[in-house]
This record gives C-alpha cells, sequence and structure tokens, in this order.
C-alpha cells in the first residue's frame, strides 16, 4: 500500500434517491470516477451548507427537479480506486448522506445548466432492472438495494474502475 497517503482522497456528499413507477431518477455523469456511469443527483456541501439545502441544491443542478420532501436513509461508505487525467491511481473513500427525495415526476424541467464543476450530463428516469454493476455507479447500486429491502449495506464495498495505462 505505499504511496496511498499521496494518493488518497475522501469524498462526503448528500445524494437522493426518487422513485416514480419502479424507476430510479440518476444522472449521466460526465466527471470523476463514474464518468459514463449512471449516478444519484447529489454531491459536497458549500460553505456555511446544511445537509438538507446542499441535496436539494445538487438534486436541482443535476435533474432540474424541485425536490418536495426529504427523508434522511442513512448513510454508506466504499472504496474507489480510479485513474485521474494524469494516470495516476487514486484511492478513493466515498461517504455517502443518504436521503428519499420526492419529487414531481410530471414536473417540466429545464435542461441541465452548464458551469465549470458540473457534473452531471441530464437526468433520466431508469428501470431499477436496467440499472446494472456495468453501467451504474455504487451509489446507485446501493440505492437500488434499498428500494428493494430498505437496508443500506453494512460493509463498505471495494470497486476498481482504473483504466489500463
Amino acid at each position: 500500500m505505499d504511496g496511498v497517503a499521496d494518493n488518497f482522497y475522501r469524498h462526503m456528499g448528500v445524494y437522493g434517491i426518487s422513485v416514480s413507477n419502479e424507476r430510479l431518477l440518476v444522472i449521466g455523469k460526465i466527471l470523476g470516477p463514474y464518468t459514463g456511469k449512471f449516478d444519484l443527483p447529489g454531491g459536497r456541501l458549500e460553505k456555511l451548507e446544511s445537509l438538507e439545502i446542499a441535496v436539494k441544491r445538487e438534486f436541482h443542478e443535476e435533474t432540474g427537479y424541485t425536490v418536495k420532501e426529504l427523508k434522511n436513509i442513512g448513510v454508506s461508505d466504499f472504496f474507489v480506486l480510479w485513474t485521474l487525467k494524469n494516470n495516476t491511481v487514486e484511492h478513493l473513500h466515498h461517504i455517502a448522506i443518504l436521503y428519499e427525495a420526492s419529487v414531481d415526476s410530471g414536473e417540466q424541467v429545464s435542461s441541465v445548466q452548464a458551469f465549470e464543476e458540473q457534473d452531471s450530463s441530464g437526468a433520466l428516469w431508469m428501470s431499477l432492472a436496467n440499472l446494472t454493476p456495468d453501467n451504474s455507479s455504487p451509489l446507485v447500486l446501493q440505492a437500488v438495494e434499498w428500494i428493494r429491502s430498505r437496508t443500506l449495506p453494512v460493509v463498505s464495498g471495494q470497486f476498481d474502475y482504473r483504466k489500463n495505462c
């Protein structure tokens, strides 16, 4: 594990799980370790921002939907290995505070706004059966498990998204 301390990053964020008609609201990820996969809307907190305000803001920025109601589900974490743009490997400890987020799935939403750190290409409602380890982030996989069983994993998972360099 030499070099892990040099290439270790801990990310804590808030994320929303929104379900309608057996479909989960996901975003297309365009930055970070889950690029090219479906992910949950959410992200890090801004200065002086509460968890509730952060998840509502992130949800709206990444999906265009307005959160009507929030319910805290719990916290999960997992570890990810991924290749940075400079071809070094980062060891990421991802801590996720998860919320059930109620939205009006019939709401007319505009396209997602582009800005420097925007990591969403837009949102779509995906059937739970179509969300797989090949096309989804660990957060989406945990959300699917929570929807089916109403439990979050107790044991931290490990995921390897390193590119062959």
